[in-house]
């Protein structure tokens, strides 16, 4: 019994010194590390008393939109046997779900998992990964609409796509079925790589094109800032995916807040390093969709946003 007492007694400090030690995340972005986002997501697991260096590090990795060094850099990250990894969007999700089967995996602004075959459904993906949801593919049609509403004249519109993502082809699908009844002309304009941006968007402005709408991907993210100085220079209105676009210059911007999923994706960290299953943890999707206009950027092109459009906007950066 005394020995008995004892070992229990040695397997306290030996159980405290368990619970206290570093998890490791393991992070693969597509695009750049964009660290706003990555901020988001610290913030999140403070709120959620996971304090970073004390109770986790973070090992992250990226692209930079350079697709072809993606499974190099996930495979090297897979065999570094984190506890968990995380990753923003479809492209990540699947470079690691083929790399493993075992180690859970968080998404934090996946585009269409059911359509991708990624998880078996939202409410108990099954598996090793879940997470939240940008519903990017839904948001084209909205995205032209409030394009319109904002330049009527507009007839003509150049979609930027990545055609190597399966959701950038289903978001330029969806924008071409709503240009029918808004009597617009779509052309689509396929980027692959980075030095294809400067000749697409002297093509679709020899086509004729009054504004472009940009597809949510990581080469697009990526170059978003190259994007914004050309579109910027050729007076072209052009809609972002994401806030944080017209925050670095773009002209407007429909979608959700990337930041906060960023943020909520700590709750799933949480519950994995508590024990839960990814697999039984369902997918979410936002909550809050956000018009932005940057009034800087509009008078620097020289045109105005209608008053009654302004006043629809849920943020304006001056």
């Amino acid at each position: 019994m005394i020995a008995a007492a004892g070992l229990a007694v040695l397997s306290l400090p030996a159980l405290a010194q368990q619970q206290k030690r570093v998890r490791r995340i393991g992070y693969y972005s597509g695009g750049n590390l964009n660290s706003s986002r990555l901020a988001a997501f610290r913030e999140g697991m403070l709120e959620l008393r996971w304090v970073e260096g004390r109770d986790y590090v973070i090992d992250a990795r990226s692209a930079n939109g350079v697709a072809q060094a993606g499974p190099g850099l996930v495979a090297e990250l897979v065999a570094t046997r984190p506890d968990l990894l995380l990753t923003p969007a479809d492209s990540g999700l699947r470079l690691f779900a083929q790399r493993t089967k075992t180690i859970p995996i968080v998404f934090t602004i996946i585009q269409d998992p059911l359509g991708n075959r990624i998880v078996a459904n939202l409410q108990r993906p099954g598996g090793n990964a879940t997470g939240l949801t940008s519903l990017a593919r839904d948001l084209g049609a909205k995205r032209l609409q409030l394009l319109k509403e904002a330049f009527p004249h507009v007839t003509h519109v150049a979609v930027l796509f990545e055609p190597g993502i399966a959701s950038n082809l289903t978001q330029s699908q969806e924008i071409e079925d709503a240009a029918v009844d808004l009597k617009i002309r779509v052309t689509p304009i396929e980027l692959r790589q980075s030095a294809d941006i400067e000749p697409a968007l002297k093509r679709s402005a020899a086509l004729g094109a009054q504004a472009y709408i940009m597809a949510q991907g990581p080469l697009l993210l990526s170059q978003s800032r190259t994007i914004i100085d050309r579109a910027l220079r050729a007076k072209m209105p052009t809609m972002f995916p994401t806030d944080e676009d017209v925050e670095a210059g773009g002209l407007m911007s429909y979608g959700p807040s990337l930041r906060d999923n960023f943020r909520r994706a700590a709750g799933y960290v949480d519950k994995i390093f508590k024990g839960a299953k990814p697999g039984d943890l369902p997918i979410e999707q936002p909550t809050k969709f956000d018009l932005v206009l940057n009034l800087k950027t509009a008078k620097a092109m020289g045109i105005k946003f209608p008053q009654s459009f302004l006043v629809r906007a849920d943020r304006v950066i001056e």
